[in-house]
């Protein structure tokens, strides 16, 4: 399998488990959530395909902590729980990878790619050969990215920029969700609260972001969610 594209749900056998739930694929890869028309995260995600009896889970786990679970009778006839409720899914199969779409107040879009699939049934003993199922980025550019680490020419990725106004992408899951349940999600993020406003209709909260101290500013309306943009760090003090 290794160089070619990997779909989501590559013909797999069912093979019988005791478990609840069989593994049929699991791996590593790329992600990109297009939220409302806008770029809200892109990046590295971990990708599950279960299945127990007659239904199927996609469970999609992006690295900015957003889980998704996408679940029904079969990969074409999907659902996921949002904070509106179940809605439903339309699944598609690309050439190089899948992608989810669904409505929830507003059109979400998750593409997946597929960079590196694992053996699910790998155990602790196993030799580290049995592990790996198929990589598509292998061989020489392995040794190219070790060799730039080494050479000390490998960066990370800029932070996003805290332009006031901007939405805070790793956060746009949340729009749409009730005050008090993204709150509690805020605070298992690390974000710190530091204060509010009441502007019309709207409250303001603003949270300081983990690792950069950059002041956000969540804007809710009827109890949910509107906004989530970068504001000016005196808020914040």
């Amino acid at each position: 399998m290794a160089g070619s594209a990997l779909l989501l749900f590559s013909a797999v056998s069912a093979v019988p488990s005791a478990a609840l739930a069989e593994v049929l694929v699991k791996a590593q890869g790329r992600c990109k959530l297009v939220s409302g028309g806008y770029e809200a995260f892109n990046g590295h995600c971990t990708f599950k395909h279960k299945q127990a009896g007659n239904t199927d889970a996609f469970v999609v786990k992006l690295d900015d902590g957003t889980d998704f679970i996408f679940r029904g009778p079969s990969p074409q006839a999907l659902s996921v729980q949002t904070y509106r409720g179940i809605v439903n899914v339309k699944h598609n199969t690309k050439n190089d990878h899948d992608v989810f779409v669904w409505q929830d107040g507003e059109k979400r879009r998750l593409s997946v790619k597929l960079d590196h699939v694992q053996n699910p049934n790998a155990r602790f003993d196993d030799d580290s050969s049995k592990a790996n199922v198929a990589a598509i980025a292998g061989g020489a550019a392995a040794v190219a990215l070790l060799g730039a680490i080494i050479a000390g020419q490998n960066s990370q990725a800029a932070p996003e920029p805290a332009r006031v106004g901007a939405p805070v992408s790793e956060l746009q899951s949340l729009l749409g969700a009730r005050g008090s349940s993204a709150e509690a999600e805020l605070t298992r993020r690390s974000y710190s609260y530091r204060g509010g406003d009441q502007l019309g209709d709207s409250a303001f909260t603003y949270w300081q972001q983990p690792r950069t101290n950059n002041c956000v500013a969540v804007r809710t309306t009827d109890g949910r969610y509107q906004s989530i943009t970068y504001t000016e760090a005196q808020r914040c003090r």
